[in-house]
Formats: C-alpha cells, structure tokens, sequence
C-alpha cells in the first residue's frame, strides 16, 4: 500500500501532531508506504514529511487526513477537491465538539457531504462517533473507532529534554508535569484545567514536590495571566513557555503527570505516554481515561489534591506504576482498514 498521511505534523506539537509521527513511523515499520503531509511544520529528524504543496493535488493515492471541529472549513475544502480528482480519502477524527458555524445550514450540508463521501471515518472514542452523527445527522456505514493513543515513537523517546526547564524542578526528589497545548477557553473557562491544578498543588504543602506545567499556545491571555498570577507565590510550580519538542523527554524526568482537562476528544495521549513509560497518571473524570489512571472528579481542586498527596506519597517510597504499552494493535486494524477501502 502506499498512503498519503495529511495533518498538522509538528511543530506545534499536541496530540494530534503526535499522533501523525506516530503513525507515520508505524506504517513504515509495519512495511506500508507512507508519506506525510503537513497542514502545521516539519519535524526535524524525521524523514518522509513535507509541507503541504500544490504537487499534493496531482496524485490519487488514498490520504488518511487527520482533523477535528475547528478544522472544518479545511475538511469541506479538500473533500471538494479530492471529489473532483476522484482521490478515495479516510478521515480521523480527534475531536467534535458543537462550533456556532454548525448552525448554518450551507456548513452543515457542505460538512456532511465531505464526510459522506469519504471512503472510512476513523473516530477516536464512542463520543466523537456519537458526536459527529448527532451532528450531521447520520453515521457513515464504515464508521471506526480507533482510540488514537499509538504506541510512542522512537523519534519522540530520542529527543532531549529542553534547555529552558527549571533545574529546580530537574532536582525535586518528585516531580510533576502537566502540559497544555493551547491557553483557550472552553465555556468560559481554561479548558486545560490549569487552574484547578495550581489550586490544588498550591494546598499541597511539600518542599520536596515540583510542578512544571510546559504549554504551546497562548490563545486567552486573560486566561494565562489568571494562571500565572495564581501560581505567582509557589515558587515550586514552573513554567515552560512555547514548548518546541515532544512531551515524551518531560514525561521520562517526571514522576507523575497530571492532565486537568476539562473536557477533550479522547482519553488523551499525555497520559498514555505515561502509563507507557511507568510514571503514575492522574486525570480528570470529564472523559474516558486509560486504564491505571489515577482519576479525580473534574474541576475539583480539593480532589485533585488527594489523587496528587497519594502519588507524590508512592513516589517518595520508590513505588512507580508497571510501564503499560497501549492500544498494540492499532496500527493493524487502521492497516485493515486501509485494505478494505482499496478494493
């Protein structure tokens, strides 16, 4: 087979970036073809990805392109395009979440042609399925759903550790990590959960206990300064700006890793690469988490701080979670998919 990976490789770097390399990289190791595509940048040491360009468009073979609700003017676009060169296109989704744009029924009747034509629709839980048909009215007869946390990939476990984290936190006899993509609000609120972490951190009162939070984006910067000012007296919590690598090298220094979400689409790779490389994951209810997630009720920091004070308590004693490597057969049954949609 030879496949055409479209999405927003990294740089920046979140979870559906990620997810490309990773599945990139597990093609090709599973003897498929496979190129990639970048709607974002183009990660260094990483061969096979190109900007997106017009040659692109010259080519029939299949693409398996990576979206979600915000990209969706994007998906109407090139659904148009690849209808009219007669290009077979999979789709996964990672997130569908309710947008005003939806209300407009020129959006929604372009948005569900996109989807209806599209040879497979790879969602990545039961609500982005459930999600997606409440939305558009129907599901598509060869709807999937592939949780997208793939095994992590070589190229993330070889990259090092960026230069502009705190040696403070480097130090700590334990330490802990949350990451945030993007600074944005979701109902008016910091969608990451930041908030309720530094809350719930900041009642913690452990000199021996770290907290470095690595973000991306800065959307809200009302919301940002509400977070710094929050975290302003603890001089235990860090803070690394514009990250510019893979989470993994965090997640190999830290001992446990904490995701705060509000919501999201799927039960998050953050936590996944934790479970993966044997440090203690804790996550709120608002989704489906992976199995070993230590669990707190959502937007609770008073919960939040009892799930902390029981890892930071095993921590302290040696005692680390066994290492958990998820979803192994992924790749195979987006490989079967593949076939069946080429024939």
């Amino acid at each position: 087979m030879n496949i055409r990976l479209l999405g927003p490789f990294p740089p920046p770097f979140g979870g559906v970036a990620l997810h490309c390399i990773r599945l990139l990289e597990s093609l090709r190791a599973h003897g498929t073809v496979a190129t990639g595509h970048s709607l974002g940048g183009v990660p260094d040491n990483v061969q096979g990805v190109t900007k997106l360009g017009l040659g692109f468009f010259l080519s029939r073979t299949l693409v398996h392109y990576h979206t979600d609700e915000g990209n969706h003017r994007w998906m109407r676009l090139f659904s148009r395009i690849w209808r009219l060169t007669r290009t077979p296109y999979v789709v996964t989704v990672h997130s569908f979440r309710d947008r005003a744009e939806f209300q407009d029924p020129r959006v929604l009747r372009q948005l569900s042609v996109a989807f209806a034509h599209a040879k497979a629709v790879i969602a990545i839980s039961s609500e982005v399925a459930d999600a997606l048909e409440s939305t558009l009215g129907f599901r598509h007869k060869r709807t999937r759903v592939i949780p997208s946390n793939l095994p992590l990939s070589s190229w993330e476990l070889s990259s090092p550790l960026p230069t502009d984290v705190a040696e403070a936190w480097q130090r700590a006899p334990v330490r802990i990590l949350a990451n945030a993509g993007r600074v944005v609000a979701y109902n008016g609120r910091d969608l990451y959960g930041l908030d309720v972490l530094v809350l719930a951190f900041s009642s913690i009162q452990d000199p021996d206990s770290a907290l470095c939070i690595a973000v991306g984006d800065v959307v809200d910067t009302a919301l940002w300064q509400n977070v710094l000012a929050m975290a302003s007296n603890d001089a235990r919590i860090t803070f690394v700006r514009s990250l510019n690598g893979p989470l993994a090298p965090f997640v190999q220094h830290a001992h446990i890793v904490v995701r705060p979400t509000r919501t999201e689409g799927g039960p998050s790779l953050t936590l996944s690469e934790a479970l993966e490389l044997g440090r203690w994951a804790v996550g709120s209810d608002a989704v489906q988490r992976p199995d070993g997630t230590v669990l707190f009720r959502n937007e609770d920091p008073v919960d939040l701080s009892r799930a902390l004070h029981q890892c930071i308590a095993d921590a302290r004693r040696g005692h680390m979670p066994p290492a958990i490597t998820p979803n192994t057969d992924a790749v195979e049954k987006i490989m079967n998919l593949y076939q069946r949609v080429s024939v």
